[in-house]
């Protein structure tokens, strides 16, 4: 085989090896974590920042959160740490330039949700195929209700990987707030190579006695929600906390009725035989 030939079988494969390279490339999956939750008066957001290890492996992004609208949107993105990384900046020039647009805003701190009597019910929708050509990769489909004391606060759908999956949630008051918080759901999102972790951060308002007390030694970094005395590890078939705190309620509501009724009921016969006497006196005093 002549030295040609042997550039030929080369260049050819470069292409295809390159082609399959970047096929890889568009189609691993990945977690993506958020953390650093900050809250913005001006505009009554919280901002956080999120990384996602999945497709291009983007460097750190800045979100934020509408505590009005409840929408999110990203205020430093992908494409912004990319072009400082290629004037000759890195992942840490990067996160310094984020730090540095949040550097006047206030933390939130965590809660305890089962301290405020925060329970979730995660229910299973159906299966649907990650993609027509996909035979082997299935999309989980789930609705979840937030409660406190018995009452729905909150409720949205969302996409996991299969019915076995737990579902870590955490809470965070919000500087100035005593009815709304910030929920952060960690969870299976991406279901390529296995599942990753995909979290999401969501308004819940409506509360109320919020105890805003900070779990202390807690700090959420760039990794998966770590489970601890404040969070909520909810799976599909998790269903006596908010059935029993909502039947309770419910058996509260109707006792207390009862009781009214029995009282009514009482004062009722009270004046009846009150009425009744006075007749007979009014009678006596005729005759």
């Amino acid at each position: 085989m002549n030295y040609k030939n042997i550039l030929f079988l080369v260049g050819v494969i470069l292409v295809f090896g390159g082609g399959m390279v970047s096929n890889v490339q568009a189609t691993v999956g990945g977690p993506t974590f958020i953390y650093d939750f900050k809250y913005n008066p001006q505009d009554e957001s919280v901002y956080y920042k999120t990384v996602s290890e999945s497709g291009r492996g983007c460097p750190p992004e800045l979100m934020k959160l509408s505590l009005v609208s409840g929408e999110s949107k990203t205020v430093y993105s992908c494409d912004d740490g990319e072009k400082l990384m290629q004037n000759g900046g890195n992942f840490f020039d990067v996160n310094l330039a984020i730090d540095n647009i949040v550097l006047n805003f206030k933390d939130l701190t965590a809660i305890n949700l089962r301290d405020n009597k925060i329970y979730v019910d995660v229910n299973f929708v159906d299966y649907k195929k990650f993609s027509s050509d996909s035979n082997d990769i299935e999309l989980a489909n789930f609705t979840v209700l937030l409660y406190q004391d018995g009452k729905k606060v909150l409720d949205f759908s969302l996409t996991g990987c299969n019915l076995k999956q737990p579902f870590t949630f955490a809470g965070y008051a919000i500087p100035g707030f005593d009815k709304k918080i910030a929920l952060l759901l960690s969870t299976k999102g991406d279901c390529m190579e296995g599942g990753y972790i995909n979290e999401t951060l969501y308004v819940v308002g409506g509360l109320e006695n919020l105890n805003k007390a900070d779990i202390s030694n807690y700090y959420k970094y760039a990794s998966a929600l770590t489970p601890n005395e404040g969070t909520l590890v909810v799976f599909e078939s998790d269903k006596p906390d908010i059935l029993d705190v909502t039947l309770k309620n419910d058996y509260s509501t109707d006792s207390k009725n009862f009781n009214f009724y029995l009282i009514g009921i009482g004062f009722f016969v009270i004046i009846i035989i009150f009425l009744i006497g006075l007749i007979f006196k009014i009678k006596k005093r005729k005759n």
